[in-house]
C-alpha cells in the first residue's frame, strides 16, 4: 500500500517536470520567433509567462521535498525524486535564457535584413534537444540521453561560428557593432541552453542507471 501511494505521487511529480518541459520548449519557440520577427508584444508575453514556469519548478521542489520527508524513500524512489528537483532547476534556468532573449529583443535596434537566420537555426537545434531529452526522461532511457548530450557539440560549434562571424562584422562595419553585440548575447543564452540540456541528460542517466556521469 504504501509502495503504491509512493508510486503516485512520484507519478504527479514527474507530470509536474514534462510540463515545465513543454512550456519552457514553447517559451524558446516563442523566443525564436520573437527575434526572427522583431515582435516586442511576443517579447511581453515570453516575460509574463515565465511566472508560469517558476510556479512549476517550485511546485516539483516541494513536492519531492513533501515526499522525501513524509515517506523515507530509499535506492531507485530517492533517486529519481532528487534528479526530479534538479531537472526542474535546470529547466527553470532554461526559460530564464528565453526571458533573456526577449529581453534584449526589445533593446535591438535591428532592422528585419539584419535577423541572421544562422541564430535562427541554433535556437531550433535547442528546442530539438530540449524535446528530445524529456522524451527520454518520460521513458527512462539513458542511451537515448546520452546521444543528445553529444548533439551540445553542434552547439558549441554553431556558437564558435557565429561569434566569428560577429566580430568580422564589427571589424567590417563598426556601425553595426551595437547589434552585433546584442546577437552576440543571444548566442550566448542558446549555448547556455544546450549546457542546461546536457544537464537534464545527466540527471535522465542517473534516474535510469544509477550511475553519475559528466558528458563535459
Amino acid at each position: 500500500m504504501l509502495a503504491q501511494f509512493l508510486a503516485k505521487e512520484e507519478s504527479i511529480i514527474r507530470k509536474n517536470v514534462l510540463k515545465m518541459g513543454h512550456e519552457t520548449s514553447k517559451a524558446i519557440e516563442k523566443s525564436i520567433t520573437c527575434y526572427k520577427d522583431l515582435n516586442l508584444h511576443l517579447a511581453d508575453e515570453i516575460i509574463k509567462n515565465d511566472a508560469v514556469i517558476n510556479e512549476l519548478e517550485a511546485r516539483v521542489e516541494s513536492e519531492c521535498i513533501s515526499v522525501i520527508a513524509r515517506q523515507q524513500p530509499v535506492a531507485n524512489d530517492l533517486r529519481e525524486l532528487l534528479a526530479d528537483m534538479n531537472i526542474a532547476k535546470e529547466l527553470e534556468r532554461i526559460a530564464d535564457y528565453a526571458v533573456s532573449i526577449a529581453k534584449i529583443v526589445r533593446k535591438l535596434p535591428l532592422k528585419e535584413r539584419e535577423i541572421d537566420p544562422d541564430i535562427i537555426e541554433m535556437a531550433k537545434k535547442c528546442v530539438v534537444m530540449l524535446n528530445e531529452i524529456m522524451i527520454d526522461y518520460a521513458e527512462k532511457d539513458a542511451q537515448k540521453a546520452s546521444n543528445v548530450a553529444r548533439l551540445d557539440d553542434e552547439i558549441d560549434d554553431m556558437q564558435d561560428a557565429l561569434n566569428h562571424k560577429m566580430f568580422e562584422k564589427i571589424k567590417e562595419t563598426p556601425d553595426e557593432a551595437i547589434c552585433c553585440t546584442y546577437q552576440l548575447w543571444i548566442i550566448h543564452q542558446l549555448e547556455r541552453m544546450g549546457d542546461r540540456v546536457t544537464n537534464i541528460a545527466e540527471s535522465v542517466v542517473f534516474i535510469a542507471t544509477g550511475k553519475v556521469v559528466n558528458f563535459d
